[in-house]
């Protein structure tokens, strides 16, 4: 069983649950006294593709929420991590290593080979690296969101859920039509171009390009270099569409993007140095800029010595997609390229001190084609069947520095003290080389796999969908590491002069260059210069679902799916022989719910339960000095999600979500332990039956939108967002001093329009009761006591124009 949740929390999730309950009951009493006129209103029926089919969301046995292009663009909703912030269940966030992706509860850990435990697919093609989910959004036509395991239709990688991009199309034979929107942010200097243009080259031919600039100078301050976190990011898209016939449809996308960001939105968010070494390095870092204080604000402070703080990421992707309708079905074949160099400098000891240094340098380049054939719909027997192939490689290069020449006077007072001459003392204490790793990791993957899944209509009302789709995995990698630190006898002749009982300096421990030595170079000692292997995978991914018609309007349905992430090997330049493979995970995914549309179809409530087994789970744990990576755990999500949408009249749509989680380790005997204990001298704590990280047990969100004639030529548009979420770890080891409050932020928009939407003008605030909120956070790096945070974005208030033609 979970631990028991405390007074104050029990009373805050039922107050959150009675404000859920009463909206939607107000929604239904609203509905009620509404007047005759209003019956015909009807609420907009959503397409997705979350079957490989085209087909109302209402009608898909899952647990999804869509999203289309239009609303993305007028939230100005910029990635997919601000998107995950309107929608429950769902975190993407940046992190030090990989991108943290988390959907009810469940993601990967930080290591650089580990594939994302959530599935990303952008106009069908599979994107498996957590810094493809950086990638801006950008004329879009949906958004799809699909929580549990996603096994048989879209494969490996997707235990805990997918999400289905799919972009703006070009339209054969198509009107002329144009776009350019505009965004302005005047507090930190941010601005945006988007413009489109899509026309019909000839009955058969059509041609879409889209083009989007933003630059920013950040909501981060550095007080060491005095310096803001500026970004720049740029795109192109160019879409054809050819019709050559009524059975032949064929979509091209060809795409290109650059991303540059200098500087850093981490930040230290509380420190409590315990040991010698913590004390030194913070000590220091005070000394080289008093600003810093570890306190929760929009300043950092980090150093720029041997090169500013930047990510930069360059990325190519093309995809093609053929459909030819047959008598009794669509053959569809779907091809892809995806690629991408990535650069990333970090101050990784996130103070001012030239102490933690990294470049990470990613080349990563896949190729991907499936085919697929779908029998037509309403058959006694429908079926989905297909193949995929896949192959990619990724080349990581990883360098590290340490220097010790910022502690070089205090460790040679500390041996002055010690009675050691003052010459002898500083040469003993001088470390200014430190020691550099470089180390690469290089890995080739290919899977090849074959699914079917049939559609048995028992009844009009009722069907069973069964299926399965068979995997065959198979990875090589190789990685090296080579390690250049000063002559050994130096630390050695520094440990024989240690005494054991004498006192050094106040309140610092007589072992002090012990352990300042030590400690540094724990990592560097265990580390082996060589790893890797060849491991091969057999999967098979079966699933069970049925649908019930209890009439037009509602749907109950319920299934049993499984899924599996492939293992693979161990990236870290601290990587052992113990720890240098890790096998797969396996899941177990159970969901209950129904669709209703009523009142007409003027309102829509969905409801889904959920229950997901883990087993075998890929954890990476933090000892003190470096990375641990394996399979250790187990865990168990559950919980149940509600969403629905009332249209209370002509110019008023009410709409919300809210779910219930608790997602929890079933067994982590071997879990990673909090600073504290690690000062204590625990290295390994159970954290069995304990909640799981980025698992926020209430979240909600409300959206309100009006809009009503002005005149006879214009229109008026309000829209309000409400996003709640509970407290949540960003870390493991469940540390409190890395937990995020909850909390609740607002976003609204106003809009003025004219009446045919040839021109826009728009207000939209996000944020803004100014909520200092944190995306992720860790322990900083040999600073036991040390916390670090990831800051979100604090209140910011932009203008967005668009004219079409």
């Amino acid at each position: 069983m979970k631990t028991i949740t405390n007074k104050s929390s029990f009373q805050k999730n039922k107050l959150a649950l009675s404000i859920a309950a009463s909206l939607l009951i107000s929604g239904h009493a609203l509905a009620d006294e509404s007047s005759a006129k209003d019956k015909e209103l009807k609420l907009e029926v959503i397409k997705v593709t979350a079957t490989k089919r085209v087909e109302s969301i209402q009608d898909v046995p899952m647990s999804i929420t869509a999203i289309n292009g239009s609303s993305i663009e007028e939230a100005g909703i910029k990635d997919l991590s601000q998107m995950s912030a309107y929608i429950p269940n769902l975190s993407i966030s940046e992190g030090a290593v990989n991108t943290n992706i988390y959907m009810r509860g469940v993601g990967s850990g930080i290591n650089r080979s580990f594939e994302q435990s959530v599935g990303m697919f952008i106009d069908g093609i599979y994107m498996g690296r957590g810094k493809q989910f950086r990638a801006p959004f950008m004329d879009l036509e949906r958004a799809e969101v699909l929580r549990g395991p996603q096994g048989l239709l879209f494969g490996k990688n997707t235990i805990a859920g997918t999400i289905n991009l799919s972009t703006a199309k070009a339209e054969a034979g198509g009107d002329f039509e144009g776009k350019v929107s505009v965004d302005l942010e005047s507090e930190y200097s941010g601005k945006g171009i988007t413009a489109v243009l899509a026309t019909g080259l000839t009955d058969e031919l059509g041609i879409r390009l889209a083009v989007k600039s933003t630059e920013t100078d950040g909501y981060m301050t550095n007080t060491f270099t005095n310096k803001d976190n500026a970004s720049e990011q740029d795109i192109v898209r160019l879409a054809l569409h050819w019709q050559p016939s009524v059975e032949l449809d064929a979509h091209l996308k060809i795409e290109h993007s650059e991303s540059s960001v200098v500087g850093t939105n981490a930040q230290l968010i509380k420190v409590t140095p315990r040991g010698a070494l913590a004390n030194l390095v913070y000590g220091t870092a005070q000394g080289l800029d008093p600003q810093i204080n570890g306190k929760k604000d929009l300043n950092t402070s980090t150093d720029e010595v041997l090169n500013p703080e930047t990510r930069d990421v360059e990325a190519d992707n093309i995809s093609l997609n053929i459909d030819y309708s047959l008598d009794e079905g669509t053959l569809t074949m779907v091809a892809g390229y995806s690629a991408y160099e990535s650069s990333m400098y970090q101050d990784v000891d996130f103070m001012p001190v030239t102490f933690i240094n990294t470049n990470d340098v990613d080349d990563f380049d896949q190729s991907s084609i499936e085919l697929r054939y779908a029998s037509s719909a309403g058959n006694t027997f429908d079926y989905i069947t297909g193949i995929y192939y896949q192959e990619n490689t990724l080349d990581l290069n990883i360098w590290s520095n340490v220097d010790y020449a910022v502690l070089d006077p205090l460790v040679a007072g500390a041996f002055q003290q010690m009675g050691m001459p003052p010459a002898t003392a500083l040469s003993v204490a001088q470390m200014s080389d430190g020691f550099t790793r470089t180390s690469n990791y290089y890995q080739e993957t290919d899977t090849i796999s074959a699914f079917f899944q049939g559609t048995y209509n028992v009844t009009d009302d009722f069907r069973i969908i069964a299926g399965g789709r068979y995997t065959m995995d198979s990875k090589t990698a190789t990685r090296t590491s080579i390690n250049a630190t000063a002559d050994s006898s130096i630390y050695d002749t520094a440990v024989e002069l240690t005494p054991t009982t004498a006192p050094i300096l106040p309140g610092l421990p007589a072992n002090l260059d012990y352990l300042v030595l030590s400690a540094a170079l724990s990592s560097v000692m265990v580390t082996d210069p060589v790893g890797g292997g060849t491991r091969d995978e057999n999967h098979f991914i079966p699933s069970l679902k049925f649908q019930y018609d209890l009439n037009r309007d509602v749907m109950f349905y319920g299934g049993i799916e499984q899924g599996f992430k492939s293992g693979g090997f161990n990236s870290s330049p601290d990587a052992t022989d113990e720890n240098n493979e890790f096998e797969d995970e396996e899941a177990v995914g159970l969901e209950l719910g129904f669709k209703a549309d009523l009142l007409d179809s003027r309102a829509r409530l969905n409801v889904a339960l959920f229950r997901s087994e883990f087993d075998n789970l890929q954890v990476t744990t933090w000892n003190g000095f470096s990375f641990e990576v394996g399979n250790a755990a187990e865990s168990i999500s559950q919980g149940f999600e509600v969403d629905g949408s009332f249209l209370i009249s002509e110019t008023l749509t009410f709409s919300g979500s809210f779910s219930y989680l608790d997602s929890y380790y079933k067994s982590y005997a071997t879990g990673p332990c909090t600073a504290e204990a690690q000062a204590g001298g625990e290295s390994i704590c159970d954290l069995s039956d304990k909640e799981t990280p980025f698992a926020p047990k209430i979240s909600a969100s409300l959206f309100l939108d009006y809009v009503t004639e002005v005149g006879s030529s214009m229109e008026f548009k309000a829209q309000l967002n409400v996003n709640y979420k509970d407290d949540f770890f960003f870390d493991t080891d469940l540390d409190a001093n890395l937990m995020q409050a909850a909390h609740t932020k607002v976003n609204m928009r106003i809009a003025l329009a004219d009446i045919d939407e040839t021109w826009e003008i728009a207000l939209i605030g996000k944020n803004l009761t100014d909520e200092l909120t944190f995306a992720a956070g860790l322990d900083v790096p040999l600073v036991n006591g040390g916390y670090m945070g990831y800051t979100d974005a604090p209140r910011t208030i932009s203008l967005q124009g668009t004219f079409r033609f």
